[in-house]
């Protein structure tokens, strides 16, 4: 503005004095007219590399902004006209500043979400190289090194046939793998396309059901026998009243074979009340009263009723536990060990790994065919003659409510080896 009053001026002086006294003063005029042309021209120089500077701080400022740099901000100019323009360059800085920070801190949290959850999580671009994976992916595949940058195709044909198929089918499937301590695991996988920055990836969300299966098997089981119990109880109850009055009226009529056929009854309804009661521990499992485990009065305790040979020190890994319900476990794993194995040669390893403490019970039997196997952790399944098949279902109970496993495996040497895993203290 200053610049336009002073040009404005500068020309009704030049043009006063050519008309007042340029025919008087030529010289002198023409002089005044040059010397007003030159101020002229000096003082719109000034002007346009003011300009100009201005101008090329606003390209360096949206150079910054291109790259990715939103701490740079503008000045203000003495020449007021072009503060709106810096204050809204400034603005906008400030904006995508604070976009920035709140998208930065949505994706730490996402990726402490990701790398926490126990899903497998992994991300292929249309290059078929693996571009992100959490911690769980990591460990599902138990490679050495980050398997990001790696392609998939060649990932994919190194794992097993029944995760290949599962991997390679789009969309929603389950199977089951033996994994490396010889359990069978359940998987839910899915296979899904999503679109990131116009670009096509494939999103694999590989998820372990065994123990939501194991749970739902257990609860099933459970409602089972509540139901059968509640009803034999219902039987059992009138008939245990009404055998009772028939020993009473066979005193009175003293008939010895009566008092036998009475007294039979009576002997096999209370079986039956036992063998029910046995059969409701199963759905009365209590929650573990957990405390820090003292291995060496625990191991004490068992060896006293059946006795073993422990292969190892005991663990100095602090592990939280129901004292009480663990050595239920153990006491029939032993007696279970020792009526396949006459000879009484078991033994117990300890071993701390990444899945948590192994405690290994091994005996010299006969082992178990796979069928036994798939099948010894079921209620009402036993291959004893006069076993309920409720020991190991009970002890299965116990160990996933301590967040465990339970395992069985036939020794290459033959017999049984007997896994029980129990988490770590974090």
């Amino acid at each position: 503005m200053w610049l336009i009053i002073s040009l404005g001026l500068l020309h009704i002086g030049v043009m006063t004095s050519v008309y007042f006294f340029g025919a008087q003063y030529p010289i002198t005029t023409t002089s005044f007219f040059l010397c007003s042309l030159i101020a002229t021209f000096e003082l719109l120089k000034r002007q346009l590399k003011r300009h100009q500077i201005i101008l090329q701080s606003l390209d360096h400022g949206l150079q910054s902004l291109r790259d990715n740099d939103f701490s740079v901000s503008l000045n203000q100019q003495k020449e007021k006209s072009y503060n709106p323009l810096i204050d809204a360059f400034n603005q906008t800085s400030a904006n995508l500043r604070d976009e920035r920070q709140r998208l930065y801190q949505r994706e730490m949290m996402l990726d402490k979400v990701l790398n926490a959850s126990p899903m497998v999580t992994i991300l292929v671009d249309h290059r078929d190289t693996i571009v992100f994976t959490n911690n769980s992916a990591q460990q599902a595949f138990e490679l050495n090194g980050s398997i990001v940058g790696r392609q998939w195709t060649s990932l994919v044909a190194s794992l097993a046939p029944e995760f290949q198929h599962a991997l390679n089918h789009h969309g929603e499937t389950i199977f089951t793998l033996t994994d490396s301590q010889g359990a069978q695991q359940a998987w839910h996988v899915t296979n899904s396309s999503v679109t990131i920055h116009q670009a096509r990836h494939q999103l694999f969300l590989l998820k372990t059901i065994t123990q939501e299966l194991s749970k739902q098997e257990v609860a099933t089981w459970k409602k089972v026998i509540s139901v059968i119990s509640h009803e034999l109880n219902n039987s059992i109850a009138p008939i245990s009243s009404m055998c009772h009055s028939g020993e009473l009226l066979a005193k009175n009529l003293d008939e010895p074979r009566l008092n036998r056929v009475f007294n039979t009854i009576s002997g096999r309804v209370n079986h039956l009340n036992d063998f029910i009661k046995g059969y409701a521990t199963l759905t009365k499992v209590k929650l573990p009263n957990k405390q820090p485990i003292i291995w060496s009065e625990l191991i004490e305790q068992l060896q006293t009723l059946y006795p073993f040979e422990l292969i190892n020190e005991l663990p100095k890994t602090p592990i939280n536990g129901d004292l009480a319900q663990l050595e239920q476990v153990f006491i029939n794993i032993l007696k279970n060990a020792h009526e396949a194995d006459p000879s009484g040669k078991v033994s117990i390893n300890f071993d701390t790994t990444a899945h948590g403490l192994e405690i290994t019970i091994n005996d010299n039997g006969s082992g178990m065919s796979a069928e036994v196997i798939q099948n010894a952790l079921l209620p009402f399944y036993s291959t004893k003659h006069s076993g309920t098949g409720l020991g190991l279902a009970l002890c299965r109970e116990i160990i996933e409510a301590h967040e465990g496993k339970l395992i069985f495996n036939n020794r290459d040497q033959g017999g049984l080896s007997v896994l029980v895993i129990l988490p770590l203290i974090d």
